[in-house]
């Protein structure tokens, strides 16, 4: 199941915890000040009010049942976390490769750059797209290859082809869209099953 997918069971699920959990405090209040008013009455009559078993057992089992479901949700919460945090590891690392990959073509790039200027400051020729792209990378370096261009101009020279062939634009995948599709590892909530099928 791929993290996103996942992400979406675990809330749903999380959801419904949340909601029978609720269910059960509003039980339990209830049930509370049922037990309020048949001390109240009690004491209005001057009885001495004993709880009865039924409210005591009504109690403790809509106690253990927030409790199983406070359990189930704590549960479900950290698998989220879990889940976030490899969806979070797999985003990072996809986006350093692309941060990598960027470095390394701005590097070849700048090798590019600076052959071509030692090629203008010998005085060789080069091809007008190979200058525009050495005035785009630093302006500064073009101008000092032209002046040592001038410098260099009764020595012998040599007609270079392009160092860019034809570039193609390169497209990085959407690193949000990688994390969310990779595979989680972790199973479906109990009962959720069938919401994914």
């Amino acid at each position: 199941m791929k993290i996103g997918e996942a992400q979406k069971v675990y809330r749903q699920q999380l959801s419904l915890l949340r909601g029978q959990r609720r269910d059960y405090v509003n039980q339990q209040e209830e049930n509370r000040k049922k037990m309020e008013k048949a001390q109240e009455k009690s004491d209005q009559l001057g009885v001495k009010f004993e709880l009865s078993e039924e409210y005591l057992a009504r109690e403790k089992e809509l106690q253990g049942q927030i409790d199983a479901l406070s359990g189930q949700i704590k549960k479900n919460e950290k698998v989220l976390e879990d889940l976030a945090n490899q969806e979070m590891g797999i985003f990072n690392s996809v986006v350093a490769k692309q941060q990598g990959e960027a470095m390394e073509e701005y590097g070849e790039e700048m090798a590019k750059c600076l052959e071509i200027a030692r090629r203008i400051s010998r005085g060789d020729k080069v091809p007008a797209q190979d200058e525009k792209k050495l005035m785009e990378f630093n302006m500064e370096i073009y101008q000092m290859a032209k002046n040592m261009a001038a410098i260099n101009m009764n020595k012998k020279h040599k007609e270079w082809d392009s160092l860019w062939g034809e570039e193609e634009e390169k497209e990085y995948e959407d690193s949000r869209e990688v994390s969310e599709n990779a595979e989680a590892n972790v199973e479906l909530p109990e009962g959720m099953e069938e919401v994914v099928k």
